[in-house]
């Protein structure tokens, strides 16, 4: 096993104190860049790991569904979280995603970044079997209890089952269950949550349209596993200084910075977000936001088989025209 690259700043039983303190801002989900053989390009990935460095997020969340996690070989992900570690050096939290249906699979994954020096995880329950309240709660705690490691919920009907509130309830009593990334598309779903949980779960709304009133007026503190600090491109200083203003306080002065993204939130939205909302998966998105990627001039490649590799030159250049038409290229 490679050395540790970083300490986690906390003691387990200290996980939850840690996470209501630190677990701010915002915390991105980047692409993959792969080769035109579908390997993975370990220098374009070592390139765009500096550019996020650059934009300055305040973690990255490493190895899921936008990253083509869930799409690799278990000796593939690992070589992936090993190159973001030795590059972000200990710069910034990072946190893994699990998308297993084994607990024990699960569980190698975690042992794996936990001497990586990973802050942390972000678990989805699984896609097959496991379909009761009680059953979810034991697969959480299961990991839970073999892990130093915080932990994140992934709510979302991705995973064939949205589990309840009271099970988020039950699972908050677990030290090192530090969060929740509610992906149900539903604001107020997220807004009751937080209320159930409040001090002992950080709960983000990952909707960055709504976040500098989800801030100022719902208790809301991150905004996880999401792109838009990315995608926004040269808009992307006004997402940065809201936040920043927001999250001091300043909702006055951080209101009309948000206001000024809303052109470009509707690319987003209809790129990405309501392909989700159609699908239930992100697949749907992926090329398209592979394209936006490399507009940007970040790494991105070929999405891998068996999925359409990219989307043809015409939408491309459509998308580019839309993109600078808003100001992001």
């Amino acid at each position: 096993m490679e050395a540790v690259l970083a300490v986690r700043p906390f003691a387990k039983h200290e996980a939850q104190a840690w996470a209501q303190t630190h677990l701010k801002g915002l915390y991105l989900c980047p692409l993959t860049p792969f080769k035109e053989d579908f390997s993975l390009d370990e220098e374009g990935l070592r390139e765009n790991l500096q550019a996020f460095l650059d934009m300055g997020v305040d973690g990255l969340v490493v190895g899921g569904f936008f990253a083509e996690g869930w799409n690799m070989t278990l000796e593939e992900w690992k070589a992936y979280h090993r190159i973001v570690a030795e590059e972000v050096g200990g710069r910034i939290p990072l946190f893994t995603i699990i998308l297993d249906y084994s607990a024990y699979q699960a569980l190698e994954r975690l042992r794996y970044v936990e001497e990586l020096g990973y802050t942390g995880a972000e678990v989805m329950n699984p896609p097959v079997q496991l379909r009761t309240e009680e059953e979810i709660y034991a697969y959480f705690r299961f990991l839970a209890e073999r892990t130093q490691l915080a932990l994140v919920l992934y709510r979302t009907p991705v995973s064939g089952k949205v589990y309840s509130h009271e099970t988020v309830e039950r699972l908050a009593e677990i030290p090192n269950i530090v969060g929740v990334k509610n992906g149900t598309l539903a604001w107020t779903d997220s807004i009751a949550l937080r209320r159930r949980v409040a001090g002992r779960l950080v709960v983000s709304e990952p909707d960055e349209a709504v976040f500098v009133y989800d801030v100022a007026f719902f208790g809301g503190q991150l905004l996880y596993g999401e792109l838009s600090l990315i995608l926004y491109g040269k808009q992307r200083h006004h997402l940065r200084r809201y936040t920043d203003l927001v999250l001091a306080g300043d909702f006055s002065q951080a209101r009309p910075l948000s206001e000024a993204l809303e052109p470009v939130r509707k690319v987003y939205r209809e790129v990405l977000l309501e392909r989700i909302a159609r699908t239930a998966s992100y697949v749907g998105a992926h090329p398209y936001l592979k394209a936006w990627f490399e507009l940007l001039g970040l790494r991105a490649g070929p999405t891998r088989p068996p999925l359409p590799a990219r989307i043809s030159e015409e939408e491309k250049e459509d998308l580019a025209r839309r993109l600078q038409a808003v100001g992001v290229l």
